[in-house]
């Protein structure tokens, strides 16, 4: 270990020296497989595939990739239903899919060359609705603010189906109680069946202004334990499932995810400090992106021109203003990360819903000059350090609008 890297541990916790220890000290040798004959546009991953233990319910199926020097095949494992530290088997930039449609993607959003766009995405115009999930949480409050800012009607939307208002100082903030385009509602995101009744319910209510887009800003919090309820695999993993679902049943243009940076690096510091700290919740984000990404490769999908869009924020705070696109990076392939305000990751999610290369992409964001590669982006966050890497992805994004900023992103796999 280098000289820079021994001393930083002193820096941390000793809760958190651990986590950052072992992602440095851990050095994984490259790939070796051939690359001959490979497709254009195909690359294999530098690491392949964690270990899978043997599980104990066996009811989910969970994809994997195989590699020959000719031919890229999936494969199913089944794993438990309750997320733990077991170790399951995925690849940590392997391809989403090998022969649907001819299409290549990778798991880790790492875009492939070819982009062409066959089917055109479907618009959320101004006057649809955009129904935020988790409206209560600090990211979905900033996403309801945001969706109101665009002047689109906002269904704010909470287990209990009572959202916090705010009517108290500022009679002006969108949030206040009188806005005519804020409506609250409740929506389990456990259930496929209420959150279909929820947007049927607001489609025959309001026809002029029909469900045009759905946010998923809800998490399991770190004291959500019960299975079926609160748990990281209930909200975080089944809870987007089925938000996808909805979208894809009910004819809803866009869904967009708000997931996590350094999901697919289960070797980084970050990942195990969120994973253990929030009871397997990377472990339920990884594989409710990958289900969401699985029901849209459909052909009828495509087709419909229905999309969705996973954002990945970096580490969040909670500065009240958005710094805005000028500011930002975007990247894809999850290599790279940062901090960023909750608000601008909102601005992120309602300004996708207009830029149509963000239709059916993956992609991580943060703040450029708190970008560092997601080996050691922990310990630059503790430290609130803005000292950006020198290091290139070459998927980076940047710009002054947010078209400049979004506009180069890359779709997760071609129709």
């Amino acid at each position: 270990m280098s000289q820079s890297n021994q001393s930083s541990h002193h820096l941390l916790p000793r809760s958190l020296a651990y986590f950052y220890r072992s992602s440095t000290d851990q050095q994984q040798p490259a790939a070796s497989r051939s690359h001959k004959n490979r497709p254009p546009g195909y690359h294999l991953p530098q690491r392949h595939r964690c270990e899978i233990s043997k599980p104990s319910i066996p009811t989910t199926k969970l994809s994997a990739v195989h590699h020959d020097d000719n031919i890229v095949t999936t494969h199913h494992a089944t794993t438990s239903p309750v997320i733990n530290r077991r170790k399951w088997l995925y690849t940590q930039s392997a391809l989403v899919s090998s022969s649907f449609l001819g299409t290549r993607a990778y798991a880790d959003g790492t875009p492939t060359e070819s982009n062409g766009d066959a089917v055109i995405p479907r618009k959320v115009s101004t006057e649809n609705s955009v129904i935020i999930l988790g409206a209560n949480g600090g990211t979905g409050r900033e996403c309801v603010s945001a969706v109101l800012a665009s002047g689109r009607p906002c269904y704010a939307t909470t287990r209990s189906g009572s959202f916090h208002y705010y009517d108290y100082e500022n009679e002006s903030s969108p949030l206040r109680r009188t806005n005519p385009k804020l409506h609250e509602d409740e929506a389990d995101v456990t259930s496929l069946d209420g959150l279909l009744a929820l947007v049927d319910k607001i489609n025959v209510g309001a026809p002029e202004s029909s469900v045009g887009a759905i946010i998923f800003a809800a998490s399991a919090s770190a004291k959500g334990k019960t299975p079926g309820v609160n748990d990281a695999f209930s909200v975080d993993y089944q809870g987007v499932i089925n938000a996808a679902r909805c979208c894809i049943q009910r004819d809803i243009p866009r869904l967009v995810v708000v997931s996590s940076g350094a999901v697919t690096r289960p070797n980084s510091a970050v990942y195990k400090l969120l994973n253990f700290v929030g009871n397997g919740i990377m472990e339920a984000k990884i594989r409710g992106e990958d289900e969401v990404r699985e029901l849209y490769r459909n052909r009828g999908v495509i087709e419909k021109g229905l999309g969705y869009t996973i954002v990945r924020p970096g580490g969040l705070t909670n500065d009240p203003l958005p710094l805005g696109p000028s500011y930002l990076e975007v990247n894809q392939g999850d290599d790279k990360s940062g901090r960023l305000s909750r608000a601008d990751v909102a601005a992120i999610c309602v300004a996708s819903l207009d830029i149509d290369s963000c239709w059916d992409t993956t992609f991580e964001c943060y703040l450029k000059d708190t970008a560092k590669p997601v080996d050691n982006v922990g310990l630059s966050n503790i430290l609130r350090l803005t000292d950006p890497t020198s290091y290139k992805s070459g998927r980076e994004g940047t710009g002054e609008t947010w078209n400049e900023l979004l506009g180069g992103l890359k779709r997760d796999f071609t129709a």
